[in-house]
Parts: structure tokens; C-alpha cells; sequence
């Protein structure tokens, strides 16, 4: 009877975590975007429209994401607090995109957070998505098979690739959502 108990009670606590982290995923604004074209291996050819970013050193992940949690929580010159979006986009950087009517010409500057704002104009970028853990060994073999496409394609590429991610840490990792892009000349 205990075991019983103590399953229903995982159950439920993995159901809990699962649901939230749902819930967070479905109700988070992301930057809308046309596909222009699709490939095998759920590659696809995106166009996004300008976008005004936040960025910090990624050095740690966790620390460069408190700086700019920081910021969007509130910690900012007019203390406002700025609705989180997805995805969190990984480079040399940490990136936040900030929600759409925000730009560098309105948004608070920072209450001495290391960070910087840029406007990135409209660009098409080529994605890969992938679920579960964005570990380097699984974001780099998505690297290689997006690199792949894109080559047997005869699509070139513009920089170097970055990774998005979309899910807050409390999603299950079959559930999250991850991507591998690289922008398009």
C-alpha cells in the first residue's frame, strides 16, 4: 500500500511539473516569423521580422541569465517589469528578446547590470529543432546535421550558428524545445 501511495504521489508531482511547465511554454509571446521553406530533418528557412535584443557575457549560463532576469524583473531605472519571452538565444552572449512595441529608443536602461540592447534587423535564419536537454554534444551533432542540410541544398549561410531555447527550466525534457539556427546572406 505504501508503494502504491508513494507512486501516485510521483505521479502526480511529475504531472504537476509537466503541466507547468506547459502552461509557462504555451503562454510565453515568442517573435512571430514566416517559413519560407522546409527540409528534411525539421530544418526550416524562417523570415523574422527586427527584434530588440538584450545581451549579456554568457560566460555561466546561470549567472548570465540572472543578469538579464534582473533586468526584466524589475531591476531597471524605472523599476518596470518587462514580460519574459522565448526563446533565451545562446551565442557568444545571452540573449533575451524583448516582447513586441520595445525598442532601444524606449526601453529603462539597466540599474548597473553588464549588459547591452541592439536592434536586429529583419533577417531569414535556418533552424533545427530538437527536444530534451540542449547539451554541446547534442546542439553540436544538430550543428553538424543542420550544417548538412543546408549544404545539400545549396543554401549559404551568413555567421556563425547560435542555439534557442524556448522552455523554462521546469519542462520536462521531452517536452522542451530547443533549436540550433545559423542567419541567411
Amino acid at each position: 500500500m505504501k508503494m502504491q501511495t508513494l507512486l501516485i504521489l510521483i505521479g502526480a508531482g511529475v504531472a504537476l511539473w509537466g503541466g507547468w511547465g506547459v502552461y509557462i511554454s504555451a503562454t510565453t509571446e515568442e517573435p512571430p516569423y514566416k517559413v519560407l521553406e522546409q527540409f528534411e530533418e525539421k530544418v526550416e528557412i524562417r523570415q523574422y521580422e527586427e527584434q530588440t535584443w538584450i545581451s549579456t557575457r554568457s560566460g555561466e549560463r546561470n549567472a548570465a541569465f540572472g543578469v538579464l532576469a534582473s533586468y526584466i524583473f524589475g531591476q531597471n531605472e524605472k523599476q518596470e517589469s518587462i514580460a519574459m519571452t522565448a526563446p533565451v538565444i545562446m551565442d557568444d552572449n545571452m540573449s533575451f528578446i524583448l516582447p513586441e512595441g520595445y525598442s532601444e529608443a524606449n526601453v529603462p536602461a539597466p540599474d548597473g547590470q553588464a549588459m547591452d540592447f541592439k536592434t536586429v534587423p529583419a533577417r531569414k535564419v535556418a533552424t533545427i529543432r530538437f527536444s530534451g536537454w540542449a547539451t554541446a554534444r547534442r546542439v553540436a551533432d544538430h550543428t553538424e546535421k543542420l550544417m548538412v542540410v543546408l549544404e545539400d541544398n545549396g543554401v549559404e549561410t551568413d555567421g556563425e550558428p547560435f542555439l534557442m531555447q524556448y522552455n523554462p527550466p521546469m519542462t520536462l525534457p521531452m517536452m522542451r524545445r530547443n533549436e540550433v539556427g545559423i542567419a541567411l546572406p
